[in-house]
């Protein structure tokens, strides 16, 4: 949807819920105990699982992959024109995840949604703050911002707690929250998004997303 101007300082609470003390999703066995080589094969699998992660991108970043690797891209729908695209952290560069990365780290593609949520909770762990009525303008942050929506627990703890919470992510490093936010609050935000989103270097979407008992969907424009 499209939304409006850059508007000088405003107010936007940049959140973050915390993810708790869960266990690592499981996955598939990495060898026999005792076995020869069963703790390095463990291990090693261990380090390979650790790398998985994922970016919500729009949908038209499949045209941009080369020829070669979008028949391999691991990725599914996510909310409105968005996807779920899954990556691997190479010695901090990411790349797309293939076939072969899931071999590797014994991850099974049921459970890959799983394991990545894992390791986004524990990279991104920054505290809540949510203020109602309000918003501010966050700095530009992780390159994982964007991936902050795929954290369904900390979301629906932040609303249980607020209230209704509404979410923007114009590029792949900013991600904008407004908690209770009023009619006039939601223009504000709407005109920030517009205004960013097409100069984003990796935009990701010029909606508001608004957290349900579903999950996020599209809010429609103020």
């Amino acid at each position: 949807m499209p939304w409006g101007k850059f508007v000088s300082r405003c107010c936007l609470t940049l959140a973050l819920a915390s993810c708790g003390t869960q266990q690592p999703p499981a996955a598939a066995p990495a060898g026999q105990p005792g076995a020869p080589g069963a703790t390095l094969e463990g291990d090693n699998q261990k380090v390979a699982r650790a790398r998985l992660r994922a970016v919500i991108r729009d949908q038209s970043f499949l045209d941009h992959l080369p020829q070669s690797e979008r028949p391999t891209a691991i990725f599914e729908p996510f909310s409105a024109r968005m996807i779920v695209l899954y990556t691997v952290d190479d010695q901090g560069a990411a790349r797309e995840a293939q076939a072969s990365d899931l071999a590797e780290s014994a991850v099974t593609r049921e459970a890959l949604r799983a394991v990545v949520e894992w390791n986004l909770s524990t990279l991104l762990r920054d505290p809540v703050s949510c203020t109602s009525h309000a918003v501010t303008e966050p700095a530009r942050r992780h390159y994982y911002e964007s991936s902050r929506l795929l954290l369904d627990k900390q979301w629906a703890d932040l609303a249980a707690k607020v209230g209704t919470v509404v979410v923007a992510v114009p590029s792949h490093d900013t991600l904008f929250v407004a908690c209770n936010p009023t009619p006039e609050i939601l223009k504000k935000l709407a005109v920030i998004v517009q205004n960013t989103y097409p100069q984003a270097s990796r935009p990701v979407s010029p909606s508001l997303l608004t957290w349900s008992a579903d999950g996020w969907r599209d809010l429609p424009a103020p």
